[in-house]
């Protein structure tokens, strides 16, 4: 096993205890807009971790709702791990000694993960993480083992001699979804791939935002202003003995526009209810 940080969401003030016991608990099931916003967040830390890294890796990103991975991430040579679930997240890496290298490589993964998560960092060996690591409880963990999926499982296979392990002690499992392995690239990944995922992300991030309920209540006053401006060009001209094709467009688009303000409103108290479900806040359902 490696040496293994561990990130939690945590409010000032609050006991570990209470954080640790948190995440124990059932969490709500997850949807589609929680796992897209958790995946962009592994993309992003992603990102950053390559900027920091020269040797190959390996991703895994989930593609449905039958899990609570976000995604993984996983270093070739260092043996770097990060793994970002829906309430935590995880940095390790196999653990050599004080003096080794590779703890720099989980300091900065540590640092890039609270900073794309917000979550804060903990040291199950030791308790709350100061950035040092415990060398006592780095050796013991090199006697544990891991039961998480390798990514670079096959590249371990053809590589090992004898009876050698994988310096992490990770084992083969087959995982569930897509490894991206840019191991046999000399260069940077694909510039118009790299484009078209963030193209991709910035389309999914503008579409959770039209979803929000301030954003919904917005389009909801926009179409009750153009609905009743129209309406009321519509009842002048019916008032005025006009009752041509042109007055009965009018009095049918102002209808049309404020039954969208009224399916805008339902639509946004929905999305409240389910927003107050997932935070566990039950006034936000009342709202």
């Amino acid at each position: 096993m490696s040496y293994e940080i561990l990130l939690y969401p945590r409010t000032a003030g609050q006991d570990w205890d209470e954080v640790l016991a948190a995440d124990e608990a059932d969490s709500p099931e997850m949807d589609l807009t929680t796992l897209n916003r958790g995946v962009a967040s592994f993309r992003r830390i992603e990102a950053r971790l390559r900027d920091e890294l020269t040797e190959p890796v390996r991703t895994w990103a989930a593609e449905d709702l039958t899990g609570d991975v976000f995604g993984e991430f996983q270093a070739r040579d260092s043996g770097l791990r990060v793994d970002l679930y829906d309430r935590a997240a995880s940095v390790s890496a196999p653990y050599g000694g004080p003096s080794d290298p590779v703890l720099d490589l989980v300091r900065q993964a540590v640092e890039i993960v609270a900073a794309e998560t917000g979550y804060e960092a903990y040291d199950p060996q030791v308790g709350a993480f100061d950035g040092s690591f415990d060398d006592e409880a780095g050796q013991a963990s090199l006697s544990e083992v891991t039961d998480r999926d390798d990514l670079w499982a096959d590249h371990t296979a053809n590589t090992v001699h004898g009876d050698a392990a994988h310096p992490d002690g990770l084992t083969a499992a087959p995982l569930e979804g897509e490894i991206v392995d840019d191991a046999g690239q000399d260069g940077p990944l694909d510039p118009r791939a790299e484009r078209a995922r963030l193209i991709q992300e910035r389309r999914q991030q503008l579409l959770e935002e039209r979803r929000q309920p301030a954003a919904l209540r917005r389009r909801g006053w926009f179409y009750v202003v153009f609905g009743a401006i129209v309406s009321a060009i519509g009842l002048m001209r019916v008032s005025e003995g006009d009752t041509g094709m042109l007055t009965w467009l009018f009095l049918g688009v102002g209808v049309f526009e404020l039954v969208g303000a009224w399916l805008m409103f339902s639509q946004s108290k929905q999305a409240e209810a389910q927003q107050g479900q997932q935070s566990g806040d039950p006034d936000a359902v009342d709202r």
